[in-house]
Parts: C-alpha cells; structure tokens; sequence
C-alpha cells in the first residue's frame, strides 16, 4: 500500500486534528442468536498493504489466535487471527471471505486476519473518546478508542489496543536488555517524577513497570487532554514555582482519543509556563517524518515503543541519577 509515507507526514502535522483509518468489519454472533457487524479503524500509517488470504504455516505451541505465519515480499511474518483474539465469530451461514492488514509498527511487521476491508475513513481526533467501561468489558480491555460513524450515532468505529496485540503474541520485547554503549543508566536508581501519557493500557504499565524499578515516580493518563489538565492543574497549585518543581519528564505517544500527543507537545512548548518540561515522544510509528516532526515542535527526544533499552537511556538524560 503505497499511502504509508503522505499518512505519517498528514498525521505529524503541527495542528492536525484528524487521522485517516482503513475501516474493516468483524462478524459476531451475539447471546440471542442475530449477528452484529462490528466496525474497527486502523491508523492508515501502520498499514503496508492489503491483500487476500495467502496461504499459512502452523506453529506449535502458539495461542490459537497467533499460530500461523506467513511469507510476504520475501519475508516471514507472524499471522493474528483477530476473531480469535477477540473472542467474536460470524453466525455459521456468514461465508466470510477474509483479508489479511499487513501492518508495520514498531518497528515489526505482522498480519491481521480480518472479515472484510471497508474504506478510508477521515476522522478528528476529538471525536474520537474514550471507550466506556461496558465496552472495556465486553471487549476484554482491548479498545483504547471509540467514535461514532453515522448522524444516528448507531454505528460505532472501535480503535483497537495494537500494542496489547503485539505485546501478547510476543512480536516486540519490552526487556530493557543491557547494552554497554547505552552507559550506565541501567546501573543507577533514577530520582523524580515521570508523566507518561498513553492510551494503551499495556504501553502505559510496560513504561510505569520499567521507570519505577528504576526508583522513578510515575504519573499515568490515558490520553493528551488529561495529561494536560493534571499539567494545570498542579501549576495552579504551584503559583510561581516552575512545572518541574512537580514533573521532570513528560512521556507521550502520538495517537490518543480526545488529544494527541503531537497538540499536546505543541501546546505545551508554546506556553511559557509549560515550554521549560521536556517531552519526550514515544510511538508506534516509525519513520523519518515522524522523527521531524517531534523535533520541529520542540520535543526533546523521540523514540518507537517498546525499546526500553533506548527508553530508560533516553529518559537519564533529563533526570538527576
């Protein structure tokens, strides 16, 4: 799919609001027998192509929603099948003819089997809000965003937890292996307080695990829009007292519900109250763009997830050891 690069370069925009999703359908039989069509968005940034259900080799020993690869442009990747890690099946009269998403993110390449490919959709991130706790239930915890995707509002688009996918079917490490070139932040306690700003739940406790076994405070909010209201509120409280007497270190991915992480940095390095705070931008997209990007608003460091190794090495350079 040839959009990866314009869609990363649209979405780093300073002031951009809006993201593109690849829309897709899943098929799920509900208690009372009807079948419901479940709409889900992808960030088109992530997505490298997509194509028709290639053919699968099993491996043993996997969750029965990981055990297949498969082999794209030369290269092997791990296949998810996504009704199976959802937990949802189409009713047995539905022939589905399903798709594989290749994505690209964190600097790995898996597959997603999915029921069908809808369209493109351009959605603000504003409209896009934190899922309610039904849905976290109903879902197991696995939606980090909901939005509507009609004038009735009865069509709902869900954003899935694609680090919680990644994470579980072991595609990334998050071990922060020891490096003899990264220095000696792994050998000494870290001292202050870390903001890190993240909408996946996974994403937020593999970096709070990681910075307090390191002696760090940890302060979690689930998007842009709370990071920046805890932000005023204990400068309210602070008066005159600089932000960094409360926070040393903002930690913030890029795609958020309510307010990304790119609005937020931007916002916060253009107010004098806040522009003293270094920031440090941590997402699953990868690329040069997003790298100038973050540095072109003033983010102090940039990094893709999980590599804790980089993360804790890059965050030593900001707090006292």
């Amino acid at each position: 799919m040839a959009r990866t690069t314009n869609s990363q370069a649209e979405l780093m925009k300073v002031g951009a609001t809006a993201l593109e999703l690849i829309v897709f359908k899943m098929f799920n039989v509900t208690a009372d027998g009807t079948e419901e069509t479940l709409h889900y968005g992808v960030n088109v940034a992530k997505v490298r192509e997509i194509m028709p259900m290639p053919a699968l080799t099993k491996v043993p020993d996997m969750p029965d929603y990981a055990e297949a690869l498969t082999e794209v442009r030369g290269e092997v990747i791990p296949i998810i099948d996504l009704s199976r890690w959802m937990k949802i099946r189409p009713a047995q009269h539905h022939t589905v003819r399903p798709k594989v998403i290749v994505l690209s993110m964190m600097n790995t390449i898996v597959g997603m089997i999915v029921h069908d490919v809808e369209r493109i959709r351009r959605i603000s991130w504003d409209q896009v809000k934190q899922p309610p706790s039904m849905l976290q239930t109903k879902y197991g915890g696995k939606i980090t965003g909901v939005t509507k995707i009609d004038a009735e509002g009865e069509s709902l688009l869900l954003i899935l937890d694609l680090e919680s996918m990644m994470a579980e079917i072991g595609a990334v490490s998050v071990e922060a292996v020891f490096d003899a070139e990264l220095g000696d932040a792994f050998l000494k306690n870290l001292h202050g307080t870390v903001m890190v700003a993240d909408d996946s739940a996974v994403a937020r406790k593999i970096i709070k695990d990681n910075l307090e076994t390191r002696g760090l405070k940890v302060i979690a909010c689930s998007d842009g829009k709370e990071a920046l209201a805890a932000l005023h509120q204990a400068k309210a409280r602070l008066g005159e007292k600089p932000i960094t007497d409360y926070i040393q270190l903002l930690i913030t991915d890029v795609e958020m519900p309510e307010m990304d992480g790119i609005t937020l940095a931007s916002t916060l390095k253009s107010d004098d109250r806040f522009k003293s705070l270094p920031i440090i931008v941590n997402t699953s997209l990868s690329g040069d763009e997003s790298k100038e990007k973050a540095k072109s608003i003033g983010a102090d460091g940039y990094l893709v997830k999980f590599d804790i190794a980089h993360l804790i090495q890059e965050v030593a350079k900001f707090l006292p050891h």
